[in-house]
C-alpha cells in the first residue's frame, strides 16, 4: 500500500508540474497576446496622426499657393477687362477654409496639451476625422479655384 502510495504521490507531483509549466506557458502566450494588441493599437493611432500630419503638410502648401492665386486673381482683375473684381471671392473663401482648418489643428493640439487631465478620445479620434475631411475640401476647392483661374486667364 506504502508503494502504492509513493506512487500516487509521484503522479500527482508530476501533475503538477505539468499543470504549472502549462500555465507558465499559457501566461507567456496571454503576456505576448497583450503585447500585439498594445502594438496594433499605437500602430492605429500612428496611422490617424500620421495621415492627420499628411495633410497638414498638404494644407501648408495649398495655403501658400492659395495666397499666389489671390494675387493672381487681383492681377488678372486688372489686366483683363473682362474679368470681374469681385472673382477674388473664391479663392478668399478658400483662405476662409484654410483658417478654419488651423482653428481645427489647435484645437487637437489643445486636447494633446491636456491629456493627462480630462481627455476624451471619441471627440479627439472625431476631431482628426473632421480635420481631415476639411483637408480634403480644400484640396478639392483649390484644385477648383486653379482651374476657374486658368479658365478666367486663357479666355
Amino acid at each position: 500500500m506504502k508503494k502504492s502510495n509513493e506512487n500516487l504521490d509521484e503522479e500527482t507531483e508530476r501533475l503538477l508540474k505539468e499543470v504549472e509549466q502549462s500555465q507558465k506557458e499559457l501566461n507567456n502566450i496571454l503576456d505576448d497576446c497583450d503585447k500585439q494588441i498594445i502594438s496594433l493599437e499605437k500602430k492605429a493611432y500612428d496611422g490617424v496622426r500620421d495621415v492627420f500630419k499628411y495633410f497638414d503638410r498638404i494644407n501648408d502648401k495649398l495655403f501658400n499657393f492659395n495666397n499666389i492665386l489671390i494675387a493672381g486673381f487681383f492681377a488678372l482683375g486688372k489686366l483683363k477687362d473682362d474679368v470681374p473684381m469681385w472673382m477674388i471671392i473664391f479663392p478668399i473663401i478658400n483662405l476662409c477654409i484654410f483658417i478654419f482648418i488651423e482653428y481645427m489643428i489647435m484645437e487637437k493640439s489643445r486636447m494633446e496639451a491636456y491629456l493627462l487631465e480630462n481627455f476624451n478620445e471619441d471627440r479627439y479620434r472625431k476631431n482628426i476625422s473632421k480635420t481631415n475631411l476639411y483637408s480634403l475640401v480644400t484640396i478639392i476647392s483649390t484644385l477648383l479655384v486653379t482651374i476657374f483661374f486658368l479658365f478666367n486667364l486663357l479666355k
